[in-house]
């Protein structure tokens, strides 16, 4: 039982990681389009060293599902969430947006959306304003 609500729990985990990489990637993709678009009204070009676009990933089952342009291992559980997620899905690969692991305690959006012991939230406070 305890394993079964243990499963549970990382799935859940892992669909709001989801849904939340794909709102920064819908919010990103804009801006990506509009720095080719003015790099283009000035005549410059744009090349693998001029945009290198970045996102942090700290659930390693999202980075998972990220990286994996088709969902080849589907259950019924995740069909809809892999339906969802494949159109940013392939605008990652496509754009060469490049998702990257990083340590739950770098993560700064912690400090937006968790309850955090004094001193997690003093040291993400701290990286937040350069310290």
């Amino acid at each position: 039982m305890a394993v079964e609500v243990a499963n549970r729990d990382c799935i859940v985990t892992m669909e709001a990681e989801i849904v939340a990489l794909a709102h920064s990637c819908r919010v990103l993709m804009p801006i990506i389009d509009m720095t080719k678009e003015l790099l283009s009204a000035f005549g410059m070009e744009l090349d693998s060293t001029t945009m290198k676009v970045s996102i942090h990933e700290d659930n390693a089952g999202a980075l998972v599902l990220g990286k994996t342009y088709l969902a080849t291992w589907i259950h019924t559980q995740k069909q809809a969430l892999a339906i969802k997620t494949i159109c940013f899905r392939e605008q990652i690969v496509k754009r060469g947006i490049t998702l990257l692991k990083i340590d739950t305690k770098e993560q700064l959006g912690d400090i937006f959306t968790k309850g955090l012991p004094e001193p997690a939230f003093i040291y993400l406070r701290q990286k937040l304003i350069g310290w």
